[in-house]
């Protein structure tokens, strides 16, 4: 129990009489409304500054839930890579011009995780959730788990199309980089890649082989190699890779920025970086300051991040339109390491 000697905090209340105004003129004041008088203000103001008053955060929340958002979910893949980063960034931004917050998880490839991850977003009642899903089947986004929150997907399967995404041209993008290579003649061409289990990857992957189609060539299996590793895993895989065959590709595509990182380190462990063009599907850190610099076709991170995050709260504001579905596209973007021409 509390007893006599502890300080009270002053309420708005108590505001109101030392200024000796109403409690709705102390409301106004405080939370920056029209239609109060310089007069009356700055009697509120000094009232505030004498008892030294706090609004109370959590009241003002309560209130202002219903009608504007104070949080949003967002449930990635793999907090490690820095293209999930740069999508939450531009999401936070978007988020802050709102006055809100973003809650953020991994769901490390977990299917089971990230239905986890959903249902306890729904759970403590954010505004709405962006998800870049983990597996096709989209788990438990179903209307009884999300019961009426809202939902944005980052890069996720076409046949989600009851839900609002944004994505990457992942097809038309690697159908540029393996074009681009054969334009400086190479016909024997590796790509390494992301496992085609998940959407991106795949689209990547046809991509390629149409490319290559389209040229006429034959793609040599052996020289295709896709599976989920880290920049680490695919530095070892491609070096052993380009040990054992009989015939090394003249140039290879690496289809996600941690092949590409991997990659890099391999041809350089093997002083082949001179003589085995890359193109890389991704932008790499310090892939412009190597030697030579990294050929890549970026994608937009940041500016996923921001589409979703304009899409969700077009939603929180009462949008009813259909179901929006926005893919950015990009161009490569030529540094050196794949315009190595083939040996003559």
């Amino acid at each position: 129990p509390m007893n006599d000697q502890t300080p009270r905090r002053p309420t708005m209340r108590d505001v109101a009489e030392a200024a000796g105004v109403s409690l709705k003129t102390v409301s106004r004041v405080v939370n920056r409304e029209d239609g109060v008088s310089t007069d009356l203000a700055e009697r509120v103001d000094t009232a505030v500054r004498t008892l030294r008053y706090v609004p109370d955060e959590r009241a003002r929340n309560l209130r202002q839930t219903e009608s504007r958002p104070s949080s949003i979910g967002f449930s990635l893949v793999d907090v490690s890579n820095p293209f999930f980063s740069a999508v939450l960034r531009g999401l936070e931004e978007v988020a802050r011009a709102h006055n809100c917050l973003v809650l953020s998880a991994s769901s490390d490839h977990d299917p089971h995780r990230q239905d986890q991850l959903i249902e306890t977003f729904v759970q403590r009642r954010v505004a709405g959730i962006v998800v870049v899903p983990c597996n096709p089947e989209l788990g438990l986004l179903t209307p009884d788990l999300l019961r009426g929150t809202p939902v944005v997907l980052v890069d996720c399967e076409p046949a989600a199309s009851g839900f609002d995404f944004v994505r990457s041209d992942h097809y038309g993008g690697a159908l540029a980089l393996t074009r681009h290579l054969l334009a400086s003649g190479h016909r024997r061409v590796g790509f390494l890649g992301d496992d085609p289990m998940i959407f991106s990857a795949r689209l990547r992957l046809k991509g390629f082989t149409d490319a290559m189609q389209e040229a006429g060539i034959t793609v040599d299996p052996q020289l295709v190699i896709t599976g989920e590793r880290s920049p680490i895993g695919w530095q070892t895989e491609a070096f052993q890779w380009l040990n054992r065959l009989d015939e090394r590709p003249t140039a290879v595509m690496t289809a996600q920025n941690f092949v590409t990182m991997g990659t890099v380190r391999a041809l350089h462990q093997l002083k082949l970086e001179r003589t085995i063009a890359l193109a890389g599907f991704d932008e790499i850190e310090m892939g412009d300051v190597v030697s030579p610099a990294i050929t890549v076709l970026p994608q937009h991170p940041f500016e996923l991040g921001r589409l979703a995050g304009e899409t969700l709260f077009r939603r929180l504001a009462g949008s009813v339109e259909a179901p929006v579905h926005e893919i950015l596209t990009a161009s490569v973007v030529p540094r050196g390491s794949g315009e190595i021409r083939p040996p003559s």
